[in-house]
C-alpha cells in the first residue's frame, strides 16, 4: 500500500528557499577571497594563496553542505543537514552584530551588510525548521 501523499509545509519550503542566498554567498565569498589574494603583491604571496585556497575549500564545503541539506530537507530525510550550515552562517550574523554593538553604534558598514542579511535569513530558516509543522512533517517520515 503506497504511503499517503502529504503536502510539504510552507515552512519547509520557505526554509529551503531562504538557504539559497547562503549557498551563493559562500560560493562568491570563497572565489572572491581567492582572487583578491592572487592579485596581492609582496613577499608572502605564495603563503597568501595557500591560505586563500584553504578558505576556498572551507567555503566550498559549506556550499556542498547547504545544497545537500536543502536536498535532504526537500526529500523529507530530515532537517539536520540544513541546520548545520544555517547555524554556522547565523553565528557569523551574531558576530557581525556584536561587532557593530562593540563599536558603540549601529551604523552602516558596507562590509557588514552581507553577513547581516544572509545571517538573518539563515536565522529565519532555523526558526522555520523548528516550527511545529516542519517537525511534524519530518517526524511523519520516520514512522
Amino acid at each position: 500500500m503506497p504511503p499517503t501523499a502529504v503536502r510539504r509545509p510552507a515552512t519547509v519550503i520557505a526554509a529551503i528557499l531562504l538557504m539559497v542566498p547562503t549557498a551563493l554567498t559562500w560560493l562568491v565569498a570563497g572565489v572572491a577571497f581567492l582572487v583578491a589574494m592572487a592579485r596581492s603583491d609582496g613577499d608572502g604571496k605564495v603563503f597568501l594563496i595557500v591560505i586563500a585556497l584553504l578558505i576556498l575549500a572551507l567555503c566550498l564545503l559549506l556550499v556542498a553542505m547547504t545544497v545537500g541539506g536543502m536536498v535532504l530537507a526537500w526529500r523529507r530525510a530530515g532537517a539536520a543537514g540544513l541546520r548545520t550550515p544555517a547555524t554556522f552562517t547565523f553565528g557569523l550574523f551574531v558576530l557581525a552584530l556584536v561587532g557593530l554593538l562593540v563599536q558603540g553604534r549601529l551604523s552602516f558598514q558596507p562590509t557588514m551588510v552581507t553577513p547581516l542579511v544572509v545571517g538573518g535569513l539563515s536565522g529565519v530558516a532555523l526558526v522555520l525548521l523548528k516550527s511545529r509543522s516542519a517537525r511534524d512533517w519530518f517526524a511523519d517520515n520516520r514512522r
